[in-house]
């Protein structure tokens, strides 16, 4: 009697997942650790950071700085030791090579949020913007960052935002 109530219990009870099948799926499911997420920007009241010269130990100029546009620097991407923030400071367009106009995606922003933010820019009208979007299904794989992006050229943008 007694083996047949511990097969029972032993059949019955399963051990919950180790700690790396638990990280194995949240993997799967996008999920990333808190300190593996680039900033954005500097968080409001901390101040930006200095120049290699002015602080010792610094980064030099693109050189570290994890942004999605290779050579950029700590001030273009609004990286800092501040952590995550919503927007960059500083003018709403800004120039970059060949004419492409710097936009700043915050993480958690909504497409209709993004699409507002591209048109006010002068980069793209919303809705052309956000009926392609749905169009190709790719609401959820926008990636929030800073991009130079061209005006007009709606498949370019939609490339660049998304991968």
């Amino acid at each position: 009697m007694g083996f047949f109530l511990a097969g029972i219990f032993l059949l019955a009870w399963h051990p919950g997942p180790t700690k790396e099948e638990i990280i194995a799926r949240a993997r799967d499911y996008g999920m990333v650790f808190r300190d593996e997420v680039v900033p954005l920007a500097p968080a409001p009241g901390k101040e930006e950071a200095k120049p290699p010269a002015a602080a010792p130990g610094a980064t030099p100029a693109g050189a570290g700085a994890n942004s999605s546009q290779p050579g950029a620097t700590t001030a273009q991407t609004g990286a800092g030791p501040g952590g995550p923030g919503r927007e960059m400071p500083g003018p709403a367009a800004a120039a970059g090579p060949e004419g492409e106009i710097l936009v700043t995606i915050p993480a958690g922003a909504g497409l209709e949020d993004i699409a507002t933010s591209l048109e006010a820019r002068g980069v793209i009208s919303a809705a052309v913007f956000e009926a392609e979007i749905h169009r190709q299904g790719l609401a959820e794989k926008i990636k929030a960052g800073s991009y130079y992006l061209p005006p007009g050229n709606v498949q370019e943008i939609i490339k660049r935002l998304t991968s």
